[in-house]
């Protein structure tokens, strides 16, 4: 097991600047997540990490110390790859001991390793199968097997799940973590998919365009995403997000929504302000999905609306129901026994402690 500290580090292609002066420390078996869209770095940050791509400017250091020279196969990093990258001529066998082969690990120990780990994988009885022979998912376990043989200080993985289909994305997703309680090694793990980062993450750093937006577990970045982008790009649904104006109205603080047809303000009295904004500053209100419901006693703020469904989805456990909301097209989760009918007004509640409020020019939480 080893930490893990990125320090100012920089990366270009050419003129194109692909990482911005990243800093990130990774402690002794933590599971970092990379979280962010195509493009935005986490793939080549990874790389580097690995020592497959070069440093242009700032450090990487595992246990303190300084690896920006230092050999891939000489960093006790081991990483799985989102092509599972084996060896199509070798069985499931060969494939997994190549790399203690390479390094000449004895014999008994080889055995040992590969027993330990393929039964723990699961794919004990494929040993002697190619990987043409072998699923998805087996394929992706054997990836797996290859690098737990080798027991290094750090996983890094690739969006090793990319290329399977959902019911298997989940089962592999349940084996990684179950993966990392037994071992606790620190993993690094880079995707696209905001569930993997929620389920398997015991912190997540949020990526755009070569920069971290934010780093926090998972619930803090859900619960309190301090940009546009970061709310966004966490939760499924969307985050609802309406433009509109900071009001003081006398002593209360309100939110007057931009679209709105009757003078309509939105008590933010309860709303735990970074740095209070002036009167008349344009600001986005946002809430999730879920925070429209039937009223509750048991809440202290709450905003009760009356709304009509404009459409009606039916996931099976739950109603994702889209309503006109002060002239605004918002989402709500609804159990999926509330009576819902398109055009037919609901009594419902926005509840008003869950709600992020970030300023329009700086799209930052405020």
């Amino acid at each position: 097991m080893a930490t893990l500290k990125v320090s100012d580090l920089t990366k270009n292609f050419g003129s194109t600047q692909v990482l911005k002066q990243i800093n990130l420390d990774v402690s002794d078996g933590e599971f970092i997540v990379l979280l962010g869209p195509s493009g935005c770095g986490k793939s080549t940050l990874l790389n580097m990490i690995a020592g497959l791509e070069s440093v242009d400017e700032g450090e990487i250091l595992i246990d303190d110390f300084v690896v920006n020279r230092v050999e891939p196969k000489d960093r006790n990093i081991a990483m799985v790859f989102q092509s599972y990258a084996l060896y199509p001529a070798m069985t499931v066998r060969d494939n997994v001991i190549f790399g203690l082969k390479q390094r000449k690990v004895s014999k008994e120990q080889i055995e040992k390793s590969l027993k330990h780990f393929s039964k723990m994988l699961q794919i004990d009885h494929l040993l002697e199968r190619k990987p043409a022979q072998l699923s998805g998912g087996q394929r992706q376990r054997v990836a797996m097997g290859r690098a737990l043989v080798r027991e290094p200080h750090i996983f890094l993985f690739d969006e090793p799940l990319s290329n399977l289909d959902a019911k298997l994305r989940i089962e592999m997703r349940h084996e990684i973590n179950k993966l990392h309680e037994k071992l606790g090694t620190t993993m690094i793990y880079v995707t696209h998919d905001q569930v993997e980062a929620m389920s398997l993450a015991t912190r997540i750093a949020v990526m755009n365009e070569g920069i971290i937006q934010q780093i926090g577990t998972p619930q803090e970045i859900y619960d309190k995403p301090n940009s546009v982008f970061v709310a966004d790009f966490i939760g499924s649904p969307a985050i609802n997000l309406i433009n509109g104006t900071f009001s003081k109205n006398g002593a209360e603080p309100c939110f007057i929504p931009e679209q709105q047809k009757d003078d309509v303000k939105i008590s933010l009295s309860d709303y735990s302000f970074d740095s209070e904004p002036k009167d008349g500053q344009q600001i986005i209100f946002g809430f999730r999905p879920e925070h429209i419901n039937l009223p509750d006693v048991s809440l202290k703020s709450q905003l009760p609306v009356q709304l009509k469904p404009a459409l009606i989805e039916l996931t099976g456990y739950e109603k994702e129901v889209t309503f006109e909301f002060y002239g605004n097209e918002v989402t709500g989760r609804l159990p999926r026994h509330i009576e819902t009918e398109l055009g037919k007004p609901i009594s419902l509640n926005l509840d008003l402690s869950e709600i992020s409020i970030f300023d329009r020019e700086s799209t930052m939480r405020i």
